[in-house]
């Protein structure tokens, strides 16, 4: 091991061929989209907007804008919702064009088969690659060695999915590295760092970075990165604490910490992903998906304290809730929908939506003992809606969005009318002994303003979405103070500002909160070791230095 990397030179590239739009006009009309995302929260604007097909076209690009003081911002699907993919000035480089699958491997140290993509590869053609085994593509590329697996896993009996699942499927494989997303069953297989493998980098100046897990570890609280002209490049390690929570707010900081997890979360700022290797698990024979309706919500919480502990004789893949206001939308929209939701009554005050796999053998037992720790909690099996397949499960995935899609219908209509309105979500997680204490914090300050607000999302993780729907201009600028109040609360806990979605250009303050000055300052020393300049996704995360 060793705590020191050589980049390599870019490879020459010819670019006069690579998709440009530099004409204003076209930008501003035919290119709309690609100066906004999902947060539609920023005006992006851009003199250029660039569309490599090659890591030697991007290089290149990166090297030209190097040496002409020249800001970047990398995009890909624009799914985010922090304003990270939006531009703000200079070039964009959009990798939707590098979409290619390169190859299959074995990872030896865990066991695990992985799959190598280009950064613009979507999250649902990979996984659906993947699950049917529709690989032909992959034939011929890789070395001897990964054509051997590639045979060896197209003859496997067993079925293969990627683990980690953000609900924007669309999204793009360098944006959920970008990222570090995580979805419903981050409770059981983490988020998307835990399953990376290898991560090739270009740093702003063109140089190549080569990074495989477990080969470069920090050593006396820094890297040491050789350029391409003999050059070294010492990397600091931030020093602060990172909250023991499901986290997306900040760089990855520990102290000997292994090189490819700076670059996994960092939100684009150090390098443009263009190689992303993920490790892939084999799907379960039997799956059961439950929708467990209680009279309260103190009973769906006590409930999922029971389940998620390390005994738990049921051991969950996922874990969502749905609190009483979205009962009303679920109940209103699966009506309107001709959707029957069994069992759900007008008594019922909150919903636990929960999936585990189990086998022949095991199921009687997993189901008794399920049955048991309902009973315990005011509900039961005939309280519940249950599915023994992926088909119902996907019937229970369109009743559960009925829940974000409502609340954005909601807030686009009042938008027509109050052009400040947007939606308000929360994105903090916090320990497991604070959920209690910090969903009733939500609860007392929203019911006292009389805010409007839904409360959903992923409790296994002491991670709901509190989403606030203002009436109002006056209600957004109550709203966002509410997400201040409730980010320094998360923090008191020893939670995060930022569980899943990043920090990106709207949520620095939030960050500060977190990490304070002295972090923020130790996470502009990481960028200034890598791009001096500040040219690379400038305004993502942290603010721009005084001195730039």
């Amino acid at each position: 091991m060793a705590n020191r990397i050589e980049a390599q030179a870019p490879p020459a590239a010819d670019t006069s061929q690579v998709k440009a739009v530099r004409d204003p006009s076209e930008i501003a009309d035919t290119y709309a989209l690609y100066l906004d995302d999902e947060s539609h929260s920023f005006d992006g604007r851009a003199d250029e907007i660039l569309f490599p097909t090659t890591e030697g076209e991007l290089a290149a690009f990166l090297k030209q804008a190097h040496a002409k003081n020249v800001p970047v911002t990398i995009q890909g699907s624009r799914t985010g919702l922090t304003g990270a993919a939006v531009p703000l000035g200079g070039i964009v480089i959009n990798v939707e064009k590098m979409n290619r699958l390169l190859y299959m491997d074995y990872e030896e140290s865990r066991g695990v088969y992985t799959i190598a993509a280009e950064p613009g590869v979507l999250l649902e053609d990979l996984v659906r690659a993947v699950t049917t085994k529709s690989l032909d593509e992959l034939r011929g590329r890789g070395t001897p060695d990964q054509q051997a697996v590639l045979e060896r896993f197209l003859k496997e009996p067993t079925d293969y999915t990627f683990p980690v699942d953000p609900t924007e499927t669309s999204a793009c494989i360098g944006g959920i590295t970008a990222c570090n997303a995580s979805g419903a069953r981050t409770f059981r297989y983490g988020a998307v760092r835990n399953w990376v493998f290898r991560v090739r980098v270009v740093l702003m100046n063109g140089d190549i970075l080569d990074i495989r897990r477990g080969e470069v570890f920090a050593e006396d609280g820094r890297f040491e990165i050789v350029l391409s002209d003999g050059s070294v490049v010492e990397v600091p390690v931030p020093t602060y604490e990172m909250p023991q929570t499901k986290n997306a707010a900040g760089l990855y900081a520990k102290p000997d910490m292994d090189l490819i997890d700076l670059f996994i979360g960092s939100e684009g700022i150090l390098g443009a992903i263009t190689l992303v290797e993920l490790g892939l698990v084999p799907l379960p024979e039997n799956i059961m998906t439950v929708m467990a309706f209680f009279p309260s919500e103190d009973d769906a919480v006590d409930f999922v304290y029971d389940v998620r502990s390390s005994d738990s004789p049921v051991q969950m893949t996922f874990l969502e809730y749905f609190g009483p206001n979205a009962l009303k939308i679920i109940r209103e929209k699966a009506s309107g929908a001709g959707i029957k939701v069994p069992a759900l009554t007008d008594s019922t005050q909150a919903i636990v939506f929960f999936e585990f796999s189990y086998t022949e053998e095991d199921m009687e037992e997993k189901v008794m003992a399920l049955e048991e720790m309902l009973n315990a909690h005011n509900s039961s099996s005939e309280s519940s809606w249950a599915g023994l397949d992926r088909a119902e499960l996907e019937k229970m995935k369109t009743v559960r969005h009925f829940v974000p899609e409502t609340i954005n219908a909601t807030i686009a209509q009042r938008k027509q009318q109050y052009h400040e309105v947007h939606k308000i979500g929360t994105d903090m997680a916090v320990p497991d002994e604070a959920l209690r204490d910090y969903l009733r914090f939500y609860r007392e300050v929203l019911d006292s303003q009389g805010m409007e607000y839904v409360v959903f999302g992923h409790i296994g993780n002491n991670h709901l979405h509190v989403n606030m729907i203002p009436r109002n201009n006056e209600e957004v600028e109550q709203g966002m103070a509410n997400y201040m109040t409730f980010a320094k609360r998360a923090v008191e806990l020893g939670g995060t500002v930022a569980a899943e979605h990043g920090i990106g250009k709207l949520k620095r303050e939030f960050l500060k909160i977190m990490y304070g000055e002295s972090g923020i300052q130790e996470m502009q020393a990481v960028k200034r070791a890598l791009d001096p300049k500040w040219l690379l996704n400038r305004g993502n995360m942290i603010d721009v230095p005084s001195d730039i």
